[in-house]
């Protein structure tokens, strides 16, 4: 296969503020994010670049300081979604152009000479989830179904050489959130009126079980989760943020987080970037935002509410942007207890959107 070529696709502008580093990407035309990741402590972006008759993937480098390092385009292949290795070597899964049939392949971003175009298979619509000894993880489940198990793409690597993908059924309960933390995979679903916490291996075996008997009929995202130690869920009611907690013994309390005054429409998995410490994206009518949250304590809830730019509602820290209105389309880690967040635009139909924005900050640890 063809290595990765190197590609200049952008104007860039830096600034740096206390509150962080905002690096804007300009294309000439038009351009759209399609995923990110964190590898070796930077940020790495997917973007389409599209020009008057067609258009490239390309995969752009961005450091924890906000400093572009490089951009790469990819040789064929659309739809990308990043993983990392079990040795956090950056790998993608792509859709390579085929008239005939939409097969999609999983290749390292670089080292591609001595390699061999695998063969293709079905995509796999599901999220990726994180390394279970040396195999990892993607994550998928019919929102729509009790009766329909949860799926797993498990890719084994041996010797840091991909060998081989095995698509796993998840035995009912369905509609689970997965929570993957020290090589564990742990998984909590509501099934009859209860919660059911399960411990399952990369076959989908079951290793623990455990049935949590409470009234709370529903969670957002797993904060953490384990057999060994406290578990906490966001959760909320209307437009207070709550966090539930859950004992070693099984038992369950609720208590207020932040009363935000906006509805939550929709949260996203959070983000590890620390010991404890996740990130967690959101959205309301009024605005979007993200959580920082360590152990279950809010540390930092930026929103975008009456603002060009974010505000943090606990100490009214503002982060201003070089525009309003702006979509979240993405999140990472980028080194210990720093993350990066990416931005568009929200533009009109009839207008093409030419902008990405970063920006890249460190927690506000207390």
């Amino acid at each position: 296969m063809k290595n990765i070529e190197t590609v200049s696709p952008f104007d860039i502008e830096t600034s740096k503020t206390a509150s962080g580093t905002i690096t804007v990407l300009t294309a000439a035309v038009e351009l759209s994010h399609s995923g990110n990741l964190s590898l070796d402590g930077q940020s790495l972006i997917g973007i389409y670049v599209y020009n008057s008759r067609s258009y490239n993937l390309v995969y752009t480098f961005i450091d924890a300081d906000g400093q572009v390092v490089n951009s790469y385009k990819e040789d064929d292949g659309i739809l990308p979604r990043f993983f990392t290795s079990p040795a956090g070597k950056g790998y993608v899964s792509v859709i390579p152009y085929d008239p005939d049939k939409e097969l999609e392949i999983s290749i390292p971003l670089f080292d591609r000479e001595h390699l061999e175009k695998p063969k293709g298979s079905k995509p796999f619509m599901g999220d990726f989830k994180g390394v279970v000894n040396n195999a990892v993880v993607f994550f998928d489940l019919d929102s729509l179904s009790d009766k329909k198990p949860d799926k797993m793409l498990v890719i084994g690597f041996k010797e840091e050489v991909l060998k081989k993908k095995n698509y796993v059924k998840i035995p009912l309960p369905a509609k689970n959130k997965m929570h993957i933390s020290n090589h564990e995979i742990h998984l909590l679903a509501r099934d009859n009126g209860q919660w059911v916490h399960r411990q399952v291996d990369e076959k989908g075996n079951e290793i623990k079980t455990r049935v949590i008997s409470t009234s709370q009929t529903w969670f957002r995202e797993i904060l953490q989760l384990s057999f060994s130690g406290t578990g906490y869920l966001l959760t909320n009611s209307g437009g207070q943020l709550e966090i539930i907690t859950l004992d070693m013994d099984g038992s369950v309390k609720k208590e207020l987080l932040f009363d935000l005054g906006d509805e939550l429409y929709n949260t996203w998995r959070p983000v590890q970037i620390g010991d404890g410490t996740c990130v967690v994206r959101f959205n309301t009518g009024a605005g979007n935002g993200w959580l920082v949250l360590k152990n279950g304590q809010l540390l930092e809830l930026f929103y975008s509410k009456g603002q060009q730019g974010y505000k943090n509602l606990l100490t009214g820290e503002i982060i201003a942007m070089p525009v309003d209105n702006l979509i979240l389309s993405g999140l990472n880690k980028t080194r210990e207890n720093a993350y990066a967040v990416v931005f568009y635009p929200r533009t009109d139909k009839s207008e093409k959107n030419k902008r990405l924005i970063i920006l890249n900050r460190e927690s506000s640890l207390k």
